[in-house]
């Protein structure tokens, strides 16, 4: 048998290309995919501006939240901290007497840029102000002297390039929000090129500028020559002995330079999850359809094996090595293209901001073990599944039926299909029923996986009826060519299903995730800012505005009210709230003079204008839920990890599932990783035109540099997450699409280029090359309508019911552009694939044709 694979082989190379190169792109995918999880998993963040450091000492940026029990202690789910969290600066002694230790230095930083010309001087991804005795964490060289007094500063040797500044001059620096004149003492050079640039001021400076003065963000150990970092690490633990702190040795010590790497690993996993998933889920149909589609070509030969003695399992033996031959060889290549594909994923992910750019990409050997060995299991399975029904067949029904397959019903395809099907309605029920608000997300990607596996198991038999009831205007429209191509369809349904299966799950797959992503982000972008009122909005790229910036505008003429606002995100401690364990709750923080006018909120109990202090507003949701009101006290665990008692002021109605607690402004920015607002939304006064209010804010600001004047849009909400995952969600949703569209290419091209003898034959009784080509266009028109008729029922099924829950509606958000790309994407595809194989068998003579071997 293992002769018959390899001349089987050797001569029906064009169907095996097809499913070789099915596998070749699945392996390629599941590599780069499991490179992106890797990479989420590991979490390398070599460090920059703390490369000297041979220890780190950091607080730990995630939060343990108690899944049902507040007093449980060790049953908790680990959340990323929205903001740094700030550690004890006099720690430095206690880890000085820790054996081992050289030196240990506190790290701390803020917010400090330079500003020319009035224009801040942005390099990278920004600048941070520190101590100059933080430097030897670097280390630095440094060309003039450090800073030894207040106003003094050392200058970033790229800054210092770019302000067009040296030794001995002056530069202006906003700090805190506010601009202030430093004399430049010297110019430090970093040993690499970091993300970020520094400034270095002086102790006394760093006390003054600094809006979290006497906190650090991590401290860096120096060690003695010849320790070991294993037990210098470890004796460093046991001496804090704190689970608040983390102490990091080798790439784990960038997490305390980088701690929003912390949250961008909880995006990448499931990110990384979900795609590998939807591309095994794909690659298993598509080989199975190519495969099963060669399969199903050569039955005329396999009945005869059977006639001459061939045993069944001699058959399935067979049809199982030839699919592993080529299996084993497409997947070892596809791990080639892998190499480049996961870095590119990767640097598309982390530039949509999914994860920071820090982190370093790892792709080891487990991808490359994991993903040919998917690749090779799929393939079996599919020859599996192709060479039942061939090999348990009677030999002489199986030369009858080789010309025209048309059973297909076997007892496992319905029943797997009807759980699947009752498995997406299942879905369904729990999104509109169960589900609110973005969690809805949940549910609805798994119903359209569910939907897509049902309608793909009965696919000949829906292939079949819809031909049918296309038949009749297809003929009225193309005559003799329609009633040949669609017969061609109806009577080969089991093979064509093999191209409509492919065209099916792309158009589902895509369509669904596509317009699911675009509800979303409506929903969000409506809902976290449907409270809050702004005619404009000003943003500093410059850290955040001065606490005294707000009163000034409020002033201005034509300005009703002004209000500075904060994001951020923390949790219910007291009483205990089990509503937000996966994620915090938002947090919105608005000034409280202000609050009633810029929010727009309607209360249901209480006052807004007390949001000051100590208060806090939540929704109604919340203040049912925990069984409080007006007057009563919770504790509230902030994006810092700060607990602060608060009372609240007011009750008010909110979206369900985009509910956010609002607090004031002051209160949250405190808490922040800047410490200052870095918006401040800005109501007219009733009569005044947007172009003369923005002319009079101009005039306010003028001495904050790096303010920005924009619209409502440039609010700043929970939605930016949403938009951020969604332009990577619609990447992986392409490719997988593409690679699903691919096979469709491969199994028309095959299906095409198997049916020499048959057009052959009807160019020998009369038929002209354009008629012939003519009915194949038929064919490939009614392929792509069933197929996209297919994939919008599997789509429209999931987007139906989540567009009602999110946006109370039962059409889904987003252009109708993006359905036909999809649409037209597989006619294309569909047409090419079946027209130009299709032109080229009919360049043979139709005598030669016919009498060809296929």
């Amino acid at each position: 048998m293992m002769h018959l694979a390899w001349r089987t082989l050797r001569y029906r190379r064009l169907a095996f290309m097809a499913t070789f190169l099915a596998v070749f792109f699945g392996v390629a995918l599941i590599v780069a995919s499991g490179g992106l999880m890797e990479t989420g998993v590991r979490l390398a963040v070599p460090p920059q501006r703390l490369a000297a450091a041979d220890v780190v000492v950091s607080g730990k940026q995630t939060y343990g939240v108690p899944k049902e029990d507040p007093q449980d202690t060790k049953n908790l789910k680990s959340v990323p901290l929205a903001e740094r969290y700030w550690i004890d600066p006099a720690l430095v002694s206690k880890i000085q007497e820790v054996p081992g230790v050289e030196r240990a230095i506190a790290e701390a930083s803020f917010t400090a840029t330079v500003v020319r010309d009035g224009a801040p001087v942005i390099v990278g991804s920004g600048s941070l102000g520190h101590t100059w005795e933080s430097a030897e964490l670097g280390p630095y060289t440094l060309d003039g002297r450090p800073p030894t007094q207040a106003g003094q500063v050392v200058l970033d040797r790229r800054v210092a390039r770019l302000a067009q500044v040296g030794v001995g001059d002056r530069v202006d620096i906003v700090v805190g929000g506010a601009t202030s004149s430093f004399q430049v003492t010297g110019i430090a050079a970093p040993p690499g090129e970091p993300s970020q640039s520094a400034l270095f001021f002086s102790g006394d400076d760093e006390r003054r500028l600094n809006p979290h003065a006497g906190s650090a963000d991590a401290i860096g150990v120096l060690a003695k020559p010849g320790a070991d970092m294993a037990d210098l690490r470890d004796r460093i633990e046991q001496t804090l002995a704190d689970r608040k702190l983390v102490v990091l040795t080798g790439d784990d010590r960038g997490v305390a330079e980088f701690p929003e790497a912390v949250g961008g690993q909880a995006q990448l996993i499931p990110l990384a999850g979900v795609f590998g998933g939807m591309t095994v889920f794909v690659a298993i149909f598509v080989i199975a359809s190519t495969l099963g589609l060669s399969v199903q070509q050569r039955q005329q030969e396999v009945a005869l094996l059977r006639s001459i003695g061939a045993t069944p399992r001699q058959i399935r033996t067979m049809v199982r090595r030839e699919a592993l031959v080529v299996a084993v060889g497409a997947a070892i290549l596809g791990c080639v293209p892998g190499v480049f594909l996961g870095p590119l994923l990767y640097r598309l992910v982390s530039a949509a901001g999914v994860i920071s750019p820090v982190v370093e990409f790892h792709q080891g050997f487990i991808p490359y073990l994991a993903a040919p060995a998917i690749g090779i299991f799929a393939a079996l399975v599919a020859a599996s599944v192709a060479g039942r029904r061939p090999s348990k067949i009677r030999p002489t029904a199986g030369i009858a039926e080789a010309a025209l397959q048309r059973k297909w019903v076997s007892w496992p395809r319905v029943l797997f299909s009807l759980l699947f099907f009752a498995g997406g309605f299942a879905l369904i029920l729990v999104t509109a029923i169960v589900m609110e608000g973005p969690v809805a997300s949940a549910t609805a990607g798994p119903a359209v996986m569910c939907w897509a596996i049902s309608i793909a198991l009965i696919s000949p038999g829906l292939t079949r009826l819809l031909a049918a009831v296309l038949s009749l205007p297809v003929r009225a429209f193309f005559g003799l060519a329609g009633y040949l191509g669609t017969i061609n369809v109806r009577t080969r349904a089991v093979r064509v299903a093999a191209a409509v299966t492919p065209i099916m799950l792309a158009v589902a797959l895509a369509v669904a995730n596509f317009y699911l992503q675009t509800t979303q982000n409506e929903a969000a972008e409506r809902y976290y800012s449907e409270n809050l009122r702004a005619d404009v909005v000003l943003s500093s790229t410059t850290g955040g505005f001065p606490a005294d910036a707000v009163e000034a505008i409020r002033s201005a003429p034509g300005v009703e009210a002004a209000s500075a606002y904060v994001t951020s995100a923390g949790w219910i401690n007291k009483p205990y709230d089990g509503s937000h364990v996966e994620s915090p709750w938002p947090l919105q923080g608005v000034s409280g003079a202000s609050a009633a006018t810029i929010t727009g909120v309607r209360t249901s109990a209480g006052n807004l204008g007390d949001l000051t202090g100590d208060a806090v507003a939540l929704p109604e949701v919340a203040g049912k839920n925990l069984n409080i009101g007006v007057g009563d006290q919770i504790t509230l665990r902030l994006g810092d990890r700060s607990a602060v008692d608060l009372r609240v002021v007011a009750l008010y109605p909110a979206k369900e599932g985009y509910e956010t607690i609002l607090l004031p402004a002051d209160l949250l920015a405190a808490h922040s990783t800047t410490g200052l607002s870095r918006q401040i939304l800005v109501t007219a006064e009733p009569g005044t035109d947007r172009d003369t209010l923005v002319a009079n804010l101009w005039e306010e600001v003028a001495g904050n540099p790096g303010t920005m004047i924009e619209g409502r849009e440039a609010i700043t909400t929970f939605a930016e997450r949403t938009k951020t995952l969604a332009w990577v969600n619609y990447l992986l949703v392409a490719l997988v699409a593409g690679y699903t569209l691919i096979s469709v290419a491969n199994t028309l091209i095959v299906a095409t280029a198997g049916r020499r003898r048959e057009l052959g034959m009807q160019r020998l009784i009369g038929a002209t090359r354009r008629q012939s080509l003519l009915m194949l266009g038929v064919e490939a028109g009614t392929i792509t309508v069933i197929g996209v008729v297919l994939g919008t029922i599997a789509s429209i099924a999931t987007l139906l019911p989540f567009s009602i829950v999110v946006l109370g509606r039962p059409v889904p958000s987003g252009p109708f552009w993006i359905y036909l790309a999809v649409v037209a994407g597989a006619a294309v595809l569909a047409f090419a694939a079946t027209l130009l194989p299709g032109r080229r068998v009919m360049l043979a003579r139709p005598a030669e044709a016919a009498v060809a071997v296929e």
